[in-house]
């Protein structure tokens, strides 16, 4: 979710969330939160420590804990080597998704996380660093359609789960670049999964013209697990998981 997508007021008690342009702020406590509540090389403790902070202190455009669970059971399914991320945000998703990685698929697995901003890859760096992830996890800054050629660059060939969560407007124009990168795990071994954050959501993206593309693409399959939006139980949302099926 991208900051003006943000729920506009807090529910059942909730914080409210920051208003445009005060995300980068908000990011730094953040950091100082899990600095402070915390355990070295524990991620999960910095998984939880993350969501406590969006329950309590100020609401955060993570996935979360519940859509969390859905993206998880997607990769114990997938037990990929190679999963990617678009939109890191402050780091809960690389945390999250990486020692998830590193559990099903053992030490030789990594996560790649591509960040638009600066600002928010050198606190996601950080809080991945104090998760005991930083050799798992490597991150790119700048927008997708730039950095997505440096995994070839790398050496990967194939990414087996990608994670979209960014500004909704590219997602469509995102998907087509990896729809078109040769990166997909080809079908015929278990094909490559796409996960896309907040479907349902309001707010101004284009998406609508994502799930009508990806649903009629004979290329992929595409299934939508229906929830809410992070962090409270009011604003209906979704998570759209698609298979490559060649």
């Amino acid at each position: 979710m991208s900051p003006s997508e943000a729920p506009r007021r807090g529910h059942h008690g909730m914080p409210p969330p920051p208003r445009l342009g005060e995300f980068e702020i908000v990011g730094e406590q953040c950091l100082e939160f899990v600095r402070q509540h915390a355990t070295q090389g524990d991620a999960q403790s910095v998984v939880d420590a993350m969501d406590k902070f969006a329950y309590e202190e100020t609401w955060m455009m993570n996935i979360g804990d519940v859509k969390g669970a859905i993206v998880d059971a997607e990769v114990e399914q997938a037990k990929p080597q190679v999963m990617a991320e678009i939109g890191a945000f402050c780091g809960y998703s690389a945390v999250r998704f990486a020692s998830k990685l590193r559990a099903v698929s053992g030490p030789s697995a990594h996560f790649y996380s591509f960040e638009f901003s600066q600002h928010f890859a050198k606190i996601a760096a950080q809080i991945v660093a104090i998760a005991g992830l930083s050799d798992v996890v490597t991150f790119f800054v700048g927008p997708f359609s730039d950095t997505y050629t440096k995994l070839k660059e790398l050496g990967i060939n194939r990414v087996d789960v990608f994670f979209m969560d960014h500004d909704k407007r590219q997602y469509l124009s995102d998907f087509k670049l990896i729809e078109q990168s040769g990166l997909l795990r080809p079908c015929w071994i278990q094909g490559a999964v796409i996960v896309a954050d907040n479907v349902l959501s309001p707010g101004p993206g284009r998406l609508p013209d994502y799930l009508e593309y990806v649903r009629s693409n004979p290329k992929f399959t595409s299934v939508l697990h229906e929830s809410f939006v992070e962090y409270q139980a009011e604003l209906k949302d979704g998570v759209e998981v698609t298979t490559f099926v060649g």
